[in-house]
């Protein structure tokens, strides 16, 4: 099978404001991506659907409000709940049904954006949530965000570039907004203390969570725990909690294991 390219991110609107997508041609469940905090679906997601594994699998990205090259209003919350609103008014005009993939703040979304649309009807094939906040423990450096009073946050917002932990990462900050990073970190926060509980009730017969053998012990407690509650757990051997920098391919044989 010849690799699949991704069309260029394109502005789509349900009314206002704009959020810069993308896409790759494909057949079988849409698998629509969710990204973290501080990242860029246009750059995290492209090797993962470019990927051996997911070769010929229609997907879907996009720039959360704030990020990357979506639009950043200021007088727009960035609480979870409002992005999971606005991403379900998105996907509720793709045609069903869709496999939910989200990484780390955006797991967490993706939990209520399942919710959002499973209370419209819309058809879930399947949820894979990697490395999301789902205990109070999974937040590390959105606690320290939310923690800082937000003019001081806005003041150092260049040093918490400098401090990111890869380049990748600090090339997606420098698309993100530092008012909505601060808003969103205070709102995963506050959303992922009890996430946990929301996941597992979830009425979907596919769930999956997708662990970094090289992530920090709390995570792997997160996993064990979800694993105990009979949810699907792949492991990423060759990764961190960067899936998307590390081990792109990985990340794609995992969720496909979890989504099939």
């Amino acid at each position: 099978m010849r690799p699949v390219m991704a069309h260029p991110p394109s502005s789509l609107s349900h009314g206002s404001p704009r959020l810069a997508m993308g896409r790759s041609p494909g057949t079988g469940p849409l698998i629509a991506y969710v990204h973290g905090l501080g990242c860029s679906g246009n750059q995290d997601w492209p090797p993962v659907a470019r990927s051996a594994a997911l070769q010929g699998r229609a997907s879907l990205w996009v720039d959360l409000l704030g990020f990357g090259r979506s639009e950043r209003p200021a007088d727009f919350s960035y609480d979870l709940s409002e992005q999971a609103e606005l991403l379900a008014a998105l996907l509720g005009s793709e045609p069903g049904p869709l496999v939910l993939v989200g990484h780390s703040m955006g797991g967490t979304l993706a939990v209520l954006l399942a919710e959002c649309l499973l209370r419209d009807g819309y058809p879930l094939h399947a949820l894979v949530l990697a490395e999301p906040n789902l205990r109070p423990e999974d937040a590390t450096g959105s606690a320290r965000a939310a923690a800082t009073p937000v003019e001081v946050f806005l003041r150092d917002w260049d040093e918490w570039i400098r401090q990111a932990s890869s380049e990748g990462y600090r090339e997606s900050l420098r698309q993100a907004d530092p008012l909505a990073f601060h808003r969103s970190a205070v709102s995963l926060v506050h959303h992922g203390a009890n996430m946990l509980a929301r996941f597992v009730a979830l009425p979907l017969e596919r769930k999956g969570y997708i662990l970094g053998a090289r992530s920090d012990a709390d995570t792997h407690e997160t996993a064990r725990r979800v694993a105990a509650s009979g949810i699907p757990v792949a492991t990423v051997k060759d990764s961190g909690h960067g899936f998307s920098e590390d081990d792109p391919e990985g990340l794609a044989r995992a969720i496909l294991q979890l989504s099939s």
